[in-house]
């Protein structure tokens, strides 16, 4: 058994987490934000019809927990509902597209140095 403690929060509250603004060309909400070991952790709310605009080159790996929206690919399209996971690579040009129904909400991991 290891006498050292763990560096890394066993747990992140979101719910205690302040929600803040977030916005891309095409796409405006709020998110809260967590960074852990190199990791940033996104809880990240969207509304209905949100369209990027610009092509992203960062990988992500998610879950949506909420809404329908789709992954835009250069060559394809991923449709992505609640219970769904997803992964992006790195370099993988990719924009997302939320539908006209309700918001979306995802859970967003990505490797980010803490700000």
């Amino acid at each position: 058994m290891s006498t050292e403690q763990a560096t890394a929060p066993v747990g992140i509250d979101f719910p205690a987490a302040e929600w803040e603004k977030w916005e891309k060309p095409g796409a405006e909400g709020r998110v809260k934000i967590a960074y852990v070991g190199g990791q940033r952790l996104r809880l990240l709310e969207l509304p209905a019809g949100f369209d990027e605009h610009h092509w992203c080159l960062r990988g992500h790996t998610g879950y949506v927990l909420q809404g329908e929206f789709t992954i835009h690919f250069r060559d394809r399209s991923v449709p992505c509902r609640p219970g769904m996971g997803f992964v992006i690579p790195d370099d993988e040009e990719h924009r997302s597209q939320g539908s006209n129904a309700e918001p979306t909400v995802v859970f967003v991991i990505d490797e980010v140095a803490q700000p």
